[in-house]
């Protein structure tokens, strides 16, 4: 909540004058009582009724509606522009800290979890700041004006008032605690909900493929009668929260009522005089006291679901930015890549790569095969440090690459990846993703050397045609798209993890002999699962549990009778080898 405070901090001038606006226009609203008393004293017994009294306090009740309508109107107003002010400012921090976590954290994550506390969670602090400054902040002003006008009315039936006060204070927490530990189970499990129903659609033709939709459902239905339980436990909590403080509000109400009746009775020198416009006054003072709290306990409730939110939301605000503490900018042009007895495991318990010992020298084609698992990938996150090594040391031209900031060193590569990435937005925008300064006709060039731009000339309105993941483009076309845009950067480095594998082979081809044109004198990685593709390979690197296993050209590694030979002919049992 501390860190939380630090948002308002900007606005204290806002604060101070929703403060004093607020102040001023339930000061005006309660004083009115106070103008009816005496009216209703002019009006007593027949034929008394003193007019010329009576019109001077209906106008000065008139003035003062008025002026508390007029700052109760721009009370309203700070109060929204100030909370948008702080949930906009909220959101962007937690987006700039996920955007800047660690590829670790993001791994470890529910995706959709995460999207949660950034939309829904972030809404519901939104609501409850709203609901906060618009109830709580005016129902405390409001209960402290009234004791003052109450004990100018009369201290008597006031200090009454106070002494009932505690147990609408008691009432009010004991329930606030209870809704409390509800909403913040309750929205522990939407969030989970909301991962669990992202990763179904997010792979329903797997599920489909799978025929899993029964067990879906029957997993889904399990949380989601979860949710109900808690959802029913906490929406019972909250609705005792009315008729109790109700409870409270009509015994003070009559208390009053009883004891200032009593009091007009006596003719004691030392009890203040109590008329009955005086105590119609009191009565109405008496309503509006108890009044606040009431809406303070609905407004706690309020305030309850969106604390639980926050601290969900202060997570993702806690979490570290990823470690960057290279401060020497890389060398230029990369000549050398050296991977230095390197070990590395995602779990302590499960070590991954073991002794990887290897150098890559400018212009090299090195093909990285495997089993799954065993490695390959891997090696990738290394070099680009979404991950750091456990031991050892990766080196360009010398320089281990943990000297390096991130960014100057990811600049340095480019990377296509088997799973394309397209996002809502025109054909143009999605090429120049990675190069912001790209002109109209780079983007095109690229294009055309991928041979992309025959589909997208074809395209409503080429090049300015929104598109997105789901926009009917095949999913051949959208790597088109993503190899374009690699291409367009020109990076020294170049990571290709089965970059061809949803293409067609004729389009496979025509790409690759682009790739042979541009990659020149380009050092570049391929991750393959379709020997296929690296027999051109300046070398090829064997990998299984974590080690080389067997090294050269695809040629020298077919003599060698080993391991290499067993995943081809696995391939290419029906072909001549060549």
């Amino acid at each position: 909540m501390k860190n939380f405070l630090s948002y308002l901090k900007p606005h204290r001038f806002l604060l101070i004058i929703s403060f004093l606006f607020c102040f001023i226009s339930v000061a005006f609203s309660l004083i009115i009582p106070i103008f009816i008393g005496k009216a209703i004293d002019e009006m007593i017994g027949p034929n008394q009724v003193d007019f010329a009294n009576i019109y001077p306090i209906l106008l000065w009740i008139l003035i003062f509606l008025t002026l508390s309508a007029v700052f109760s109107y721009f009370y309203e107003w700070i109060a929204a522009k100030l909370t948008q002010s702080v949930v906009k400012k909220l959101r962007d921090d937690a987006f700039y800290h996920l955007e800047y976590s660690s590829v670790v954290f993001i791994d470890t994550h529910a995706h959709g979890d995460l999207v949660s506390r950034i939309v829904s969670d972030i809404e519901q602090i939104s609501n409850g700041l709203l609901e906060g400054f618009k109830q709580l902040y005016k129902g405390v002003i409001t209960i402290l004006i009234t004791l003052i006008f109450m004990f100018f009315v009369n201290y008597i039936l006031a200090f009454v008032v106070i002494l009932i006060t505690p147990l609408s204070l008691f009432v009010a927490s004991y329930i606030s605690k209870r809704n409390h530990r509800f909403f913040t189970k309750q929205a522990k499990i939407q969030g989970e909900i909301g991962a669990y129903v992202l990763e179904m659609i997010e792979n329903q033709k797997i599920v489909k493929g799978l025929t899993y939709e029964n067990q879906a459902i029957a997993q889904f239905k399990q949380q989601n009668q979860e949710l109900y339980q808690v959802g029913c436990d906490a929406q019972f909590s909250s609705s005792l929260t009315n008729p109790s403080t109700r409870f409270v509000n009509n015994l003070v109400y009559t208390a009053v009522g009883i004891i200032g009746m009593l009091l007009m009775l006596q003719n004691a020198s030392f009890i203040p005089l109590l008329t009955i416009g005086g105590l119609s006054s009191f009565l109405t003072y008496a309503n509006q006291y108890t009044k606040p709290f009431n809406e303070i306990s609905g407004v706690v409730t309020e305030l309850q679901t969106a604390l639980s939110s926050l601290k969900r939301v202060q997570e993702l605000l806690h979490v570290q930015k990823e470690v960057d503490d290279g401060n020497q900018m890389i060398h230029h042009p990369i000549e050398t890549i050296h991977f230095d007895h390197i070990y590395f495991s995602y779990d302590p318990n499960r070590p991954l790569i073991h002794d990887f010992h290897f150098t890559v020298k400018k212009g090299q084609k090195i093909a990285i095969v495997g089993p799954t698992g065993c490695g390959k990938t891997t090696m990738i996150n290394l070099l680009m440090r979404f991950y750091d090594v456990n031991h050892g040391g990766i080196f360009i031209n010398n320089q281990n690459i943990i000297q390096i900031p991130k960014a100057d060193l990811r600049k340095s590569f480019g990377m296509v990846l088997q799973d394309t990435w397209i996002f809502h937005g025109t054909v143009f925008e999605n090429v120049a993703y990675g190069k912001t300064n790209a002109t109209k006709e780079e983007v095109i060039e690229a294009c055309k050397k991928v041979h992309a731009h025959s589909f997208i000339s074809r395209l409503p309105k080429g090049y300015d045609t929104i598109i997105s993941a789901t926009s009917g483009l095949s999913t051949g076309e959208k790597q088109l798209l993503t190899i374009a845009r690699m291409m367009l950067r020109q990076p020294e480095i170049i990571i290709l993890d089965e970059a061809t594998s949803n293409i067609d082979t004729r389009t496979e081809k025509k790409i690759n002999d682009a790739f042979d044109q541009m990659m020149q004198g380009k050092t570049i990685f391929v991750i393959a699962h379709r020997l296929s593709t690296i027999q051109s390979a300046d070398q090829i690197l064997v990998m299984k549990d974590g080690n080389i296993i067997e090294k050269g050209t695809h040629q020298q590694l077919l003599k060698q009778n080993g391991f290499y030979k067993k995943l081809y002919l696995s391939q290419f049992e029906h072909q001549e080898l060549i």
